[in-house]
């Protein structure tokens, strides 16, 4: 019987991994209960830790929430659209509340209440995400490097500037053809791993 409930989890972490045939991947129901090996997520926290800084441990729920958002980005964002909405903004196309959010970030929490919608309040505290986005097929590495040459984003992942007071304690990740997606939360996740 033991037998079968390990075949049975690396099985569901095999699939958990497999990519949708156009390069995105969908989002699942909920989170899985045995995560594969995340690309991005592996990546950033490795830079994190050549940094000094501590790993953020993987959270389903979030990386749950950022594969919604890399499908939903894939299939629905257009890059230089004339309503001003940036790669934060979420299209009417999918199970959540659409919402266009711009630079000026008047409509923040329409990206930061995500984790609580998608999940359906299983991760319940605010999220911040970034994005990358290359015109090729991008690459864990190729992420890193966008976010690296950001100020905005660098300072996110490393805990500088206006996030030298956050810790975060959940990391979702998530890559498509085109698009990476990470998300943080200072609340941990106390669902599966």
């Amino acid at each position: 019987m033991l037998r079968k409930t390990v075949l049975g989890a690396i099985i569901l972490a095999m699939l958990a991994g497999c990519e949708a045939p156009s390069g995105a991947r969908p989002a699942p129901a909920g989170p899985s209960p045995a995560m594969a090996p995340n690309p991005v997520a592996i990546s950033l926290n490795a830079y994190r830790q050549r940094r000094g800084l501590a790993p953020i441990p993987v959270s389903a729920r979030l990386t749950q929430v950022a594969q919604a958002h890399v499908a939903d980005l894939e299939a629905h964002y257009r890059r230089g659209n004339a309503s001003g909405c940036n790669m934060h903004s979420w299209s009417a196309q999918g199970d959540w509340t659409s919402c266009c959010y711009t630079p000026d970030h008047a409509r923040k929490e329409c990206m930061w209440d995500k984790p609580r919608e998608i999940t359906g309040g299983a991760y319940g505290a605010t999220g911040y995400e970034i994005v990358a986005y290359y015109s090729d097929p991008i690459t864990p590495e190729r992420a890193l490097q966008i976010w690296q040459q950001s100020d905005g984003h660098h300072i996110m992942i490393v805990n500088r500037g206006q996030w030298a007071d956050n810790t975060w304690r959940a990391m979702g990740a998530a890559m498509g053809e085109h698009y990476a997606v990470v998300w943080f939360g200072e609340e941990p996740d106390s669902g599966p791993r």
